[in-house]
């Protein structure tokens, strides 16, 4: 059998909002990296078993990627809360993300711009300002910027998630 090993890097964007704590989550929901939509329908998407590869084409090497979270609106009887959300991914060397949004429904609860998210088995984690209660569907948008369409410019998505008191 063979053995591998798992580097991880984590990223929090300081002054980002609330702090979190095991104690305050009520809720954790995730999607696995399988299930992201492109909104480039010029892009490629190798679905494999453990993570998505993004290519972009030669129309188009800055764009849009989303994720859709599962999202429990009440738990318990309680309105539940949007407190930190987080993607897992890797980049090559062309590419980078450069914007993190979250939205419940059509409202913009979370907005990152100006960002450099780059690296191998990277995770980021993002506060949602003022932990608003959420009363539709969750999604994160990651704006993803290539610098052509070479060997080096892919993003690969392991999952998405966001965490709920």
């Amino acid at each position: 059998m063979a053995s591998s090993s798992l580097t991880t890097t984590t990223t929090t964007v300081a002054g980002s909002g609330t702090p979190t704590s095991a104690a305050l989550i009520k809720h954790a929901a995730w999607a696995h990296g399988l299930g992201v939509e492109l909104e480039d329908s010029s892009w490629t998407a190798l679905r494999q078993g453990f993570f998505t590869t993004i290519r972009p084409s030669n129309r188009s090497t800055l764009h849009w990627v989303h994720f859709v979270i599962p999202t429990p609106v009440i738990l318990d009887g309680n309105r539940l809360r949007a407190v930190t959300a987080w993607i897992r991914y890797t980049t090559g060397s062309g590419a980078v993300i450069t914007s993190f949004h979250v939205y419940d429904g059509e409202t913009k609860i979370a907005n990152y711009n100006g960002l450099s998210l780059r690296g191998i088995s990277t995770s980021v984690n993002l506060a949602v300002p003022n932990s608003p209660l959420v009363y539709l569907g969750t999604g994160i948008s990651v704006l993803v910027d290539f610098s052509g369409t070479g060997f080096n410019d892919y993003i690969q998505f392991i999952s998405g998630g966001i965490d709920f008191y």
